[in-house]
């Protein structure tokens, strides 16, 4: 198996790379920047330039589709790019994996798709319309994945991931921003009471989730990949004050957009592809704050 991995050298797709290197397989990096190690195969390029992924499709036989805008404020400052990036960019991996006849192609979505919906979340609940560029451009990538099977017989696997964290992750990431300002002793943000949340998941239980999703089992599946706890804003400070130490707080009146936030349903993960997050949460921010302490990358 000859898998590539678009958008390899960022985030998620970096540590998915080095799982699917764990495993044995043979790994191929299709990115705008060099992957974060040299014994993997790279090929620079663009998802809008089909003459790229030409190059980088021959003897595939997996996908696994990072490559996108990830960041939401990106999006929403340049809504022309995320559209091109993350639908048009889609369709060109769709008419070039067909092409070339892969097996599968594995799209990396977000719960965010389940908008402000509360409660217990599962792959079953309604999708509601968009509340956000980002949002939108996620269900097109689904939609587009999803009709091409109807129509060209290409097997997909979705994967809706929660907020993911840990090495690598951007400097502007929720708990990347609490870290840093925790250990330089700036006065944490609150918005609210601070009982809003998400099942944050260590960046390598998602990666594992991820090979875990070459199971034959996750054929034409839509899955969720989340934590294993639902974990609070108030939760994450506690947390920082048991590694770090004091850590200042100030409280803000709760903003109109926010978002409580939903338990995500991991059973169909855990049933399909025998996967379950290894970390909790408190084990997964001690890694993570022992390698921004190690390597202070930003």
């Amino acid at each position: 198996m000859v898998i590539l991995v678009t958008g390899g050298s960022g985030f998620i797709g970096s540590h998915i790379v080095d799982k699917l290197l764990e495993k044995g397989y043979d790994v191929r990096v299709f990115d705008l920047l060099e992957p974060h190690r040299k014994d993997v195969e790279w090929f620079k390029g663009d998802l809008l330039k089909k003459e790229d992924l030409l190059k980088a499709f021959r003897d595939v036989t997996h996908v696994f589709h990072l490559g996108a805008i990830a960041d939401v404020n990106v999006a929403l400052s340049n809504p022309e790019l995320c559209i091109k990036i993350n639908e048009l960019g889609t369709l060109n991996v769709l008419q070039t994996a067909q092409a070339f006849e892969v097996e599968r192609i594995i799209l990396a979505s977000t719960t965010w798709v389940y908008g402000k919906t509360e409660g217990m979340v599962t792959e079953e609940t309604p999708v509601p319309p968009p509340d956000h560029i980002y949002t939108a451009s996620k269900i097109a990538q689904e939609h587009l994945v999803i009709t091409w099977e109807k129509h060209y017989a290409l097997p997909f696997t979705i994967l809706r991931y929660d907020i993911p964290y840990g090495p690598r992750m951007r400097s502007n990431m929720a708990i990347a921003t609490f870290v840093r300002k925790a250990v330089t002793k700036e006065p944490l943000t609150i918005y609210g009471d601070g009982r809003q949340g998400r099942c944050f998941i260590y960046v390598e239980d998602l990666a594992e989730g991820n090979v875990a999703a070459l199971s034959p089992n996750a054929k034409n599946q839509i899955i969720n990949i989340a934590g294993k706890e639902f974990v609070t804003i108030n939760q994450v400070v506690e947390e920082l004050k048991k590694i770090i130490g004091e850590v200042p707080v100030t409280y803000l009146p709760e903003r109109p957009q926010d978002f409580k936030g939903a338990v995500i349903s991991i059973e169909k993960a855990k049933k399909l592809l025998g996967w379950y997050p290894r970390h909790t949460f408190s084990e997964g921010l001690r890694k993570y704050v022992e390698y921004y302490l190690k390597n202070k990358p930003y």
